[in-house]
């Protein structure tokens, strides 16, 4: 099986983007997929939900470093790696991510720093993810050179449409500067769908969603399962199978072509 590289993208914040990562990386593991997820945002919390600590320079090597110093070094890769739970697998953020962009500025062949990196992982795993920070820099320029395609987490307000089509100028725009093929849309996702009936605004923000030529394939509903599942470190498949909030990323898992559908 040939590794999926896939981003979780969205220049504005807030949007449950590093939620999706964690669960959507979950249902990848559950159904028995190697799957990597990779925290490049310097918050780190995904690397926090996941229960793990950010990367320093005391307790390991970080992705920066890697990127800056050691782009093709296959074991240097090898380090950035650690286990959260069967079939998943994660690349923790670290605090040097803050000047990353300003690092890479000043690198030569900054646009593929990334990629040299990641690609030496491919064959260790069937899904790799990389949860984005917010904003448009050339490290969201090195994510999309490695991504195979994009996966954009949105919520149900104006302000998200906008972004997203900014999200989809900056992504034809740097195919045309680079002359390289862009990666494709897997999918929208919404999230935080609210418990309670939708509000007319929020029905029509649905709509323009469901309108553009981006597949919406997934439609995440609030649950307060999925606040404890973090809390606790865990995916929701982990901490709890059977419920509605795990079937729901399972489906988005096939919607979005990750997984094929149950007979």
């Amino acid at each position: 099986m040939t590794t999926t590289r896939g981003a979780l993208l969205n220049q504005k914040g807030g949007v449950a983007k590093t939620t999706t990562t964690l669960h959507l990386g979950g249902a990848l593991a559950a159904a028995g997929r190697r799957t990597l997820l990779v925290d490049l945002d310097p918050q780190a919390n995904l690397t926090k939900f996941m229960g793990l600590q950010p990367h320093d320079h005391v307790n390991g090597p970080t992705l920066p470093q890697a990127m800056l110093n050691h782009p093709n070094d296959r074991d240097y890769a090898l380090s950035l790696v650690r286990k959260h739970s069967e079939n998943l697998y994660a690349i923790p953020a670290s605090f040097d991510m803050f000047t990353l962009p300003r690092d890479l500025h000043a690198s030569r062949s900054n646009e593929d720093r990334l990629t040299w990196v990641l690609e030496h992982l491919d064959e260790l795993f069937d899904h790799v993810l990389v949860d984005c920070r917010p904003g448009l820099d050339i490290d969201t320029d090195n994510v999309l050179h490695w991504a195979q395609s994009v996966l954009v987490p949105v919520e149900l307000d104006t302000s998200s449409i906008d972004a997203l089509k900014l999200l989809i100028a900056q992504v034809r725009t740097l195919a045309d500067e680079t002359r390289r093929t862009p990666p494709t849309y897997r999918g929208i996702i919404i999230n935080r769908i609210p418990k309670g009936g939708l509000t007319l605004l929020d029905r029509q923000v649905r709509q323009a969603f469901h309108d553009l030529p981006i597949p919406v394939v997934g439609e995440v509903r609030m649950r307060d399962s999925l606040v404890r599942a973090k809390e606790k470190g865990q995916t929701i498949q982990q901490y709890d199978p059977s419920g509605d909030a795990a079937a729901m990323y399972h489906s988005m898992a096939v919607k979005a072509g990750f997984l094929e559908a149950t007979p």
